[in-house]
């Protein structure tokens, strides 16, 4: 006589596989659908990130010549100590940050601030502050980071 016990377990084993089978199918197709979407997201966001980077690059080409001053611009621009200053104060840099970001010395920015009327200019000094003029306290402290990041 075969043992009853055994049958009995190997039946309750059975049905117990077979539930849970049932019980987890739902899961395997879910889980399944999750990994295709992960995945779909995954090559979405490559795809946006490499558009992102390239609109990017252009509105900064873009904005690199809108900054850019033109000869003109230079010539006829009025730059006094107090103007340096206050420029200075509105890209809240310090005076050794003002003078790598136009391109001078610290002492140089030191001696226009204390100077009154209008300033006169060596090299592409007067430029370089035409430059800074354009430039948003952001941008300002991105190339202050590039200028002296490099010099490090």
């Amino acid at each position: 006589m075969p043992n009853v016990q055994k049958i009995l377990q190997e039946e309750i084993q059975r049905v117990a596989r077979k539930e849970v089978k049932s019980a987890t199918d739902s899961m395997r197709k879910d889980l399944a659908d999750a990994k295709r979407d992960l995945r779909d997201f995954r090559a979405r966001i490559a795809k946006l990130e490499k558009q992102n980077r390239r609109f990017t690059a252009v509105a900064e080409q873009v904005r690199e010549e809108e900054i850019k001053p033109e000869e003109t611009e230079v010539e006829s621009a009025r730059i006094s100590g107090r103007g340096v200053r206050k420029l200075r104060d509105k890209l809240g840099l310090t005076q050794g940050e003002f003078a790598a970001l136009v391109g001078v010395t610290t002492q140089s920015v030191y001696q226009w601030e204390r100077k009154g009327g209008r300033l006169t200019f060596r090299g592409n000094a007067k430029a370089g502050i035409v430059e800074a003029r354009k430039l948003t306290k952001a941008e300002a402290r991105q190339r202050i980071e590039e200028l002296l990041g490099d010099a490090k």
